[in-house]
């Protein structure tokens, strides 16, 4: 259930496939077996989200309201099965804060000697 005026930082940290579905909503509107593809291909294969796990980990976002539906992406689909979702201003600001928080624990491991880019 959406809470008014919700604080971004309150999501954080998103769980790695909420944040992976946020990155793959980033730029365009998608349906849910393309954000799962997309989800695959940018973890080299790693993370493969079942159906059931994605469209639960959409409902629970959607419900937070990080992301909505997207009807003129589905407007425009050949397919009226396919739901589609976007980010909402809300679910920018939650992915950029995550981003930058990751950002600053590799920025951390590599004062430490504990990551490289060639490892």
């Amino acid at each position: 259930m959406k809470s008014r005026d919700p604080e971004p930082d309150r999501f954080l940290p998103l769980g790695n496939l909420s944040f992976h579905i946020l990155l793959a909503l980033g730029t365009t509107p998608a349906h849910g077996y393309a954000i799962g593809k997309e989800i695959e291909r940018r973890s080299s294969g790693k993370l493969k989200p079942t159906t059931g796990s994605l469209y639960q980990a959409l409902k629970r976002l959607a419900d937070d309201g990080l992301i909505e539906g997207a009807p003129d992406a589905a407007a425009a689909s050949t397919d009226a099965r396919r739901q589609y979702f976007q980010l909402t201003g809300l679910g920018r600001q939650v992915a950029s804060l995550e981003a930058r928080r990751l950002h600053e624990l590799v920025v951390a491991a590599t004062e430490k000697d504990l990551y490289s880019e060639s490892a």
